[in-house]
């Protein structure tokens, strides 16, 4: 891939319309129809924005958003008053309207039986006990169906999800092609993010550390890069917003990779097939941790397959995040996306990275990684 691709070639856009939101919509209300409830206010503040970028495909303006679904009536976006021109203007919601006072709009709306309002881990004390005086009732936490909708990745999302891995791609091939000995690992950071910019990304959570033994990944800093050092990384680019962030996790080493780094790597890449030989429908989210686990303990390292050693063997983003951890008894469905990684510690070859995201398909499994999954070597400078 050359740099003029990298930088030029933008991935196709994708609307988000009316037709996509009441597909989310109708995932809500089966799951609200199974549980007798009829109403679920939605609502997000900076820190939970994906819930109304989910359900709205509205990027929150100011304090807080909210938006009502219910079994029987079109959805309505509410949105601060200043924003209400472009909230109209962008959002396929044809019922928007200015709102003052949140927890006075959306407490009335509680305060009848069956209704019940998703993102309240999201908020204050206050404003909770401001809600709960308003509806004059217990507020009933409704993010289970809005989970059960975005679990499962509607076609749109897909391709969403599906742009933002060959993103990530981009991202890890500039940064391979930029790579020099002396460079400071934020700079680095910097042509990958510029690549992926470049290419349609609206964010990306980027994590790379560089040395010869690492024994974690963690933020760029200003270190100098050197001959000799092995790189890790996790690029997490998303489209439109962070609902739709596919990540990518690989090794880079500066110059040959010795035996012991080749062989632990092996290991990891041995996990990573195991795990994704058991992704299909119906199979138990814990059931991947344990294969990727067993490959890794077979080897001699069972003592490092948990804190503080390893943090997680995959997860999802956005709305509708998925963690592949041993306690999660979940059956996987098709329509799910996650990433796969068995990113771990060696103690004779330090922290390495390695990872992919992919789709369940009712057959089994979509990779949307074009890269090999082995170690990249870049040739030192003499």
């Amino acid at each position: 891939m050359t740099t003029a691709t990298i930088h030029y070639e933008r991935v196709k856009e994708i609307v988000i319309d009316a037709a996509e939101l009441s597909r989310r919509h109708e995932l809500m209300r089966s799951s609200m129809a199974k549980a007798g409830v009829d109403l679920v206010v939605v609502f997000s503040t900076p820190l939970s924005a994906i819930n109304v970028h989910y359900a709205a495909n509205y990027d929150l303006f100011g304090d807080a958003a909210a938006v009502v679904v219910s079994l029987d009536a079109d959805p309505i976006l509410y949105v601060e008053e200043q924003d209400l021109e472009r909230a109209t203007r962008v959002c396929a919601i044809r019922d928007v309207r200015p709102c003052g006072d949140f927890a006075a709009v959306c407490g009335s709306l509680l305060g009848r039986d069956g209704a019940t309002f998703a993102g309240l881990e999201w908020v204050s004390g206050e404003f909770s006990a401001a809600l709960s005086a308003w509806a004059g009732r217990e507020i009933k936490n409704g993010g289970a169906h809005l989970l059960a909708a975005s679990l499962i990745k509607t076609p749109v999302e897909q391709e969403l999800i599906r742009q933002a891995a060959a993103i990530a791609d981009a991202g890890f091939l500039r940064g391979f092609d930029s790579l020099e000995a002396g460079m400071p690992e934020y700079v680095l950071a910097a042509e990958m993010e510029y690549a992926m910019r470049a290419k349609g990304a609206v964010d990306n959570f980027g994590l790379l550390s560089a040395g010869k033994h690492n024994r974690v990944i963690g933020l760029p800093t200003s270190k100098p890069i050197e001959a000799g050092d092995t790189l890790i990384f996790e690029i997490t680019p998303a489209r439109l917003g962070r609902n739709y962030s596919a990540q990518l996790c690989r090794t880079i080493t500066v110059g040959p990779a010795g035996k012991k780094l080749k062989d632990c790597y092996a290991i990891q890449e041995e996990a990573l097939e195991a795990a994704m030989a058991l992704v299909k429908p119906g199979a138990l989210v814990c059931d991947l941790t344990k294969a990727q686990d067993d490959v890794i303990s077979r080897y001699g390292f069972a003592d490092y397959c948990r804190a503080p050693y390893m943090r997680a063997r995959g997860h999802g983003f956005g709305a509708g995040r998925i963690d592949l951890s041993r306690k999660n008894t979940k059956a996987i469905e098709a329509g799910m996306s996650f990433i796969i990684h068995p990113n771990q510690y060696f103690p004779d070859a330090g922290y390495l990275a390695l990872g992919e995201m992919i789709i369940v398909t009712e057959s089994g499994v979509e990779r949307l990684c074009s890269l090999r999954p082995g170690i990249f070597e870049k040739e030192a400078a003499a």
